[in-house]
């Protein structure tokens, strides 16, 4: 029989995998046990047989020198969200701000107007993690406050979009407003 060279890392990981679906097959043998008993039904004719399992001598899996491994990425499921915005992005094919976005994913998933703060907070939190964790959007500004939210291949060089994408982005609506003088003042008029 070959011996198997393990990095002790995955040794242990393995160890603890293992252990936990033991713990699991236990767990639920219990509970199916219970629901037998509940049920009436005599355990003893369910028994399973002793299946004798070839021992592995403790020399055959051993652990290996350690080596420079890869960083391992997560490879949890993917949220709704994080779907949802790659798509809605795709298929607009121009920078949004995160309105215009949580906007467009109310109108599409037909999600009532009650909601749209808890929306636009989970469009935030999936952004934040797009742009950070998984490098696939990023977001610019035009010059104004507004940030606008784009797919990585959309620009030349980070925080540079390129012309075609920018010529897309509608132009922002001025929301500057006069800013009233102080209540009692007069205001001062300038000297020609």
């Amino acid at each position: 029989m070959e011996t198997i060279k393990l990095p002790e890392t995955e040794l242990t990981e393995m160890k603890q995998f293992y252990q936990e679906e033991h713990d699991k097959a236990v767990r639920r043998l219990q509970h199916i046990k219970t629901m037998l008993q509940r049920l009436g039904v005599n355990i003893q004719s369910f028994e399973p047989e002793t299946i004798q399992m070839p021992e592995i001598p403790a020399g055959e899996v051993t652990p290996a020198e350690p080596s420079v491994s890869k960083t391992k990425k997560k490879t949890g499921r993917k949220s709704k969200w994080e779907l949802l915005i790659m798509k809605r992005l795709r298929q607009l094919d121009k920078p949004v701000t995160y309105d215009e976005l949580t906007e467009e994913i109310m109108t599409f998933s037909k999600i009532p107007e009650n909601k749209r703060i808890s929306t636009k907070q989970a469009v935030v939190n999936v952004i934040f993690r797009l742009r950070n964790r998984d490098k696939k959007l990023d977001t610019f500004s035009i010059g104004t406050r507004e940030k606008y939210i784009a797919l990585r291949r959309w620009f030349e060089n980070p925080g540079e979009i390129k012309k075609e994408y920018a010529a897309k982005i509608a132009n922002p609506k001025s929301k500057i407003k006069a800013k009233p003088g102080r209540p009692g003042r007069p205001k001062k008029k300038a000297h020609s």
